[in-house]
């Protein structure tokens, strides 16, 4: 069975609200072992409730793109393009922990993809993974992405200094 007939890749919304905090209250140590941590003030429905509201009238203004990756009515991923332009953006995408290795990552990457080139017209896409996450590197390699440049002591994360891998993809 397909893996996009499981699944509803739907626009982030006020509705979203609980089933967003819950994801990201289930995933916060995994999350935060990758990624730089959000503040504590986040991880409550109104610290949740404000992000979406940010994150909407980011996607209104045209300069994002913020969707939610949903099985059997339970987020397993979000995906997002930001900082949107003329004809560059910056994707991400974050798998649940329960969800990963099951190609979640490589799906969410696909649709931004996809979106990027017909919705927005977009010819570059970037990225940045830090050097602790080979997994969404081996994504975005897989989907054609290219290391074009470190950036040595980028963040510290649980008390280890890391460098950032950015990546490219450009195409006609």
């Amino acid at each position: 069975m397909r893996i996009e007939s499981l699944m509803q890749f739907e626009l982030l919304s006020k509705h979203h609200l609980k089933p967003l905090l819950s994801f990201e209250l289930d995933n916060r140590s995994w999350f935060e072992s990758l990624i730089e941590p959000r503040d504590d003030a986040f991880y409550s429905e109104l610290g949740v409730s404000s992000h979406i509201d940010s994150e909407i009238e980011k996607v209104k203004s045209g300069s994002a793109f913020c969707a939610l990756l949903i099985k059997d009515n339970k987020i397993v991923a979000r995906a997002n393009l930001r900082d949107v332009c003329a004809d560059k953006a910056f994707v991400g995408y974050r798998v649940s922990k329960n969800f990963i290795s099951q190609g979640y990552a490589s799906f969410c990457l696909a649709s931004l993809i996809k979106i990027a080139k017909t919705e927005f017209g977009i010819k570059t896409l970037e990225a940045k993974v830090l050097e602790n996450n080979p997994a969404s590197k081996h994504i975005l390699l897989k989907h054609g992405f290219e290391v074009v440049g470190r950036q040595p002591n980028f963040l510290t994360l649980n008390s280890k200094q890391l460098d950032c891998l950015e990546f490219r993809l450009k195409y006609a």
